[in-house]
């Protein structure tokens, strides 16, 4: 953790409101971080995080997919060194699901467009930081089609592309972007599975850890590891498994 200093940062969780990114706000806080922008879709999610009181947290309105929220934030502040790209939705959606086609826009909007845009807005500051980085919270569905959520797992991946075009162009601006690419774990999105399931703030922890340590790449649970190790051995085998 020697490279990075969260007592001196500036960050901004998109998605705060619940889920991993509620892990990732209530995390953040515990490890001091100078200022936090907890971005939320409504104002109810801001009136639940103030609620916490929580040390350094500031609860903002940010629908990622609302322009004037994405406008307003960015003229508030005046820096930031770290965004860490949470916000998400999930349908189990196949490819020909009634309504298919209006659930991958959704998907694709929030997990891919949105993200390009809100880095679009925020890239001067980020590269103005010292200490500058993306954190883009992928899926291991990424990595190959889910059969019981093809649409996401399409917005997903395209994400998992747009993370390693970020990486490939902002390396010279000194921004370090990390992929995460998480399993089930224990929210109401994971209800269903069976097996282990880490908490969110775990998830956060191991996540964090790794931004300290420059690690590119996470796979931060036990089923994310071992899928991407079956990736690895045979992308073939992956895809044959996710679509059981």
């Amino acid at each position: 953790m020697a490279s990075f200093d969260f007592t001196q940062s500036t960050i901004l969780v998109t998605g705060a409101s619940r889920g991993l990114g509620l892990g990732f706000v209530k995390t953040l806080a515990a490890r001091q971080t100078k200022r936090l922008y907890a971005g939320c879709r409504t104002q109810a999610g801001v009136d639940e995080l103030n609620a916490l009181n929580l040390a350094n947290v500031t609860p903002v309105v940010l629908d990622v997919t609302n322009q004037e929220n994405i406008t307003a934030f960015t003229n508030s502040i005046d820096e930031l060194d770290v965004v860490i790209n949470n916000a998400g939705i999930a349908s189990a959606c196949g490819y020909t699901t009634e309504g298919a086609l209006e659930t991958a826009k959704q998907e694709m909007d929030v997990h891919y467009i949105s993200v390009l845009n809100l880095l679009t807005n925020l890239l001067p500051l980020i590269k103005a930081s010292k200490q500058a980085g993306v954190i883009n919270i992928s899926s291991i569905a990424a990595l190959s089609n889910f059969k019981a959520m093809g649409t996401y797992s399409a917005s997903k991946s395209a994400l998992r592309f747009l993370t390693q075009g970020l990486r490939a162009e902002l390396a010279a601006d000194g921004v370090f972007v990390q992929g995460v690419y998480p399993g089930p774990f224990d929210t109401r999105l994971a209800a269903g599975y069976d097996g282990p399931k880490p908490s969110p703030e775990e998830i956060a922890n191991i996540v964090l850890d790794s931004f300290g340590d420059r690690i590119e790449d996470v796979y931060p649970d036990g089923f994310s590891k071992a899928m991407q190790e079956t990736f690895l051995e045979s992308p073939d085998k992956l895809a044959a498994i996710f679509s059981e």
